[in-house]
């Protein structure tokens, strides 16, 4: 079992990766992010992205999904205080692995 002070700063955690489908990010965004390039072939391929792409949102859950599973799983965790930032660099597309 790990505890908070365990943890580093600057501590580097390798948490293992994950592929996107296409029917994934599709489920998502009509539950949660019906933004049209989410949500619409068509509309993915006419917007800056050129493709439909995840919802932020739904890699961040991926991410912490691995968190979970790399990390928490083996801690003592009391939940999470929240984000103080979270930013979205890159898109991701179906089949990407991040």
């Amino acid at each position: 079992m790990r505890y908070f002070e365990d943890f580093q700063v600057g501590q580097v955690l390798e948490l293992g990766s994950y592929v996107v489908t296409r029917e994934e990010i599709l489920a998502f965004a009509r539950q949660y992010d019906p933004q049209p390039f989410h949500v619409d072939e068509e509309a993915g391929r006419q917007s800056i992205y050129g493709s439909i792409i995840a919802s932020g949102w739904q890699t961040a859950a991926i991410c912490h999904r691995l968190l979970v599973r790399a990390v928490l799983e083996g801690s003592s965790s009391m939940g999470s205080p929240g984000l103080d930032e979270l930013r979205w660099l890159r898109p991701v597309r179906p089949g990407a692995s991040r």
